[in-house]
């Protein structure tokens, strides 16, 4: 019975993120799904994104490619790189432990992080994962995360049960000591007092699985709700279009430079080409900006410098260079119209129409460039807003 237990649980981890691997990479895998998810499945982020039920999972809770006027969300992000680091560090030593006493046959590992709990690895991928999450905030991951907890949760489970066969009261008395994932267990406290008094077991399982969804699902409707309050955001009803700056700045600031933009004629006779009744976002990219590969695929034609700056750019009030400001049309797939309000909304696909170069002091419109119809990863990806 354990056994059976055992393998379903690597089955589910297999059918989740797509992989098959020994022992090793079967702890892994959830992770490399986890990671890979984001970029790498277009066919599956487009159909998510075509039906009104799913495309909001294809939208980002947190802010990734603009920079806010919030302490929290911009300290999210170095705290976030020292999290994956430390996870991985974190999962390396202990698997090095781990896979050392076997290789020695010294029985069950105690040292380093074994002292705190019992399953520091998948705890240190489970703190990695949490760190990729504020790199690449998708609905989506949030939720796959959620998942890859659980299914560690059930694979440390069917571990312990061989250990114990295995190791027998040497092994209970060590995890008598210690807490599975976090010291004194409070996690698997709460869930007995809760989920774990349904019966069968197994619906308390699915009853937490559920709930820890929705919980993760609702924060991140929270902290995506802020995200749109602090990020540089302007409404222009009468042009059907709003305004986002990669960097914050005054709103005088945005009308100006997106004025500048739309009274070119270049820019003005493409706008009214691709006039649908849909609403334009106009996104303000700072200067050498990294990341435009989110918000246009450039005419293979165009002869652009190779970008060196940094993943966020410059900010315009210190710097003479001209900033780019993107039109695209919001849609959704699965209705005919979208009314300005939605421009904003999780899910939304941006298709670019027009990029235009200006300088922000003067109003100089320097260059207009028609990109293709798609950002780098495809027609049907969506890509962060914020």
């Amino acid at each position: 019975m354990m056994r059976v237990s055992g393998q379903a649980g690597r089955y589910g981890a297999v059918v989740v993120f797509g992989l098959v691997a020994a022992e090793v990479l079967i702890m892994i895998s959830p992770f490399m799904g986890f990671f890979y998810a984001s970029l790498r499945f277009e066919s599956v982020l487009g159909v998510l994104s075509a039906s009104r039920w799913t495309a909001w999972l294809d939208g980002f809770f947190l802010n990734h490619a603009v920079v806010t006027d919030s302490l929290l969300l911009e300290g999210q992000r170095r705290v976030g790189v020292w999290l994956f680091v430390g996870g991985l560090a974190g999962f390396l030593v202990s698997a090095f432990q781990v896979y050392g006493n076997k290789v020695l046959k010294r029985g069950v590992a105690r040292g380093l992080l074994y002292r705190l709990v019992r399953h520091p690895q998948y705890l240190c991928l489970g703190i990695a994962g949490w760190g990729l999450l504020t790199m690449w905030p998708r609905f989506l991951l949030l939720g796959l995360w959620v998942t890859m907890l659980f299914l560690y949760a059930g694979l440390a489970r069917f571990e312990e049960r061989r250990m114990e066969e295995r190791f027998g009261e040497d092994y209970r008395r060590f995890a008598a000591t210690r807490g599975a994932f976090l010291p004194g267990s409070p996690v698997r406290r709460l869930f007995e007092a809760t989920m774990g008094r349904l019966r069968p077991r197994g619906l308390g399982w699915a009853a937490a699985y559920v709930v820890s969804l929705a919980l993760a699902f609702s924060l991140g409707l929270v902290l995506r709700t802020h995200v749109r309050a602090s990020a540089a955001v302007l409404f222009q009803p009468e042009q059907q279009a709003v305004v986002i700056s990669s960097w914050p700045q005054p709103l005088a600031w945005l009308e100006n430079v997106f004025q500048a933009a739309v009274s070119n004629d270049e820019v003005k006779q493409r706008l009214q080409q691709e006039q649908t009744g849909q609403p334009v976002v106009a996104t303000i990219l700072a200067p050498r900006y990294g990341m435009r590969g989110m918000y246009y695929q450039p005419d293979p034609s165009w002869t652009l410098q190779k970008e060196r700056g940094p993943l966020l750019g410059v900010d315009p009030e210190g710097s003479d260079e001209p900033v780019e400001v993107v039109f695209s049309r919001a849609r959704k797939p699965y209705q005919e119209g979208l009314a300005l309000e939605e421009a904003l909304d999780a899910g939304v696909r941006l298709t670019p129409l027009v990029v235009a170069d200006v300088h922000p002091a003067t109003g100089e419109v320097t260059a207009v460039r028609i990109p293709l119809p798609q950002n780098r990863y495809g027609p049907n990806v969506v890509m962060p807003l914020f």
